[in-house]
């Protein structure tokens, strides 16, 4: 192969990457918004309050089922009032339980465009198998 053509293919694969490298970026998927056990608790109470209740469902224990199910028939009715006045959620202090593989966190929730604070919500989250959920049976964030 002469040097010419040596070059040229190395310009063009250099000239290639150069382009298709930030392409790459550009086109991945987004790095989740939250991680770990305090992202569960924001996930659930920020899909809670605007009733997304089939997101919710999916982050709380087994056992929470049916005060999930209670709490969704007693909102039904507002759900579209629910979301159109989003929220968003503040974890303040996150406290871990080795002994117990529990995780209790505090947290303020407010009007997304008010930056309004509506309530102030504990929630005790429980290791299952590696993942982490919600145990809202006996809690007071309904």
């Amino acid at each position: 192969m002469k040097a010419k053509t040596r070059v040229r293919i190395i310009f063009l694969f250099l000239t290639a990457l150069a382009i298709g490298f930030p392409l790459l970026f550009l086109t991945a998927p987004p790095v989740p918004r939250h991680l770990g056990p305090e992202g569960i608790a924001v996930a659930f109470v920020e899909n809670l309050t605007n009733a997304n209740f089939e997101a919710a469902r999916k982050l709380v224990t087994p056992e929470s089922a049916e005060t999930m199910h209670l709490f969704e028939t007693l909102v039904g009715s507002q759900s579209d009032e629910l979301k159109s006045r989003p929220t968003h959620f503040n974890v303040s202090r996150s406290e871990m339980n080795l002994a117990q593989d529990t995780l209790f966190i505090e947290g303020k929730l407010f009007f997304s465009n008010k930056h309004k604070l509506i309530r102030k919500i504990n929630l005790v989250l429980v290791n299952r198998e590696g993942r982490w959920l919600v145990d809202c049976r006996d809690n007071n964030i309904f």
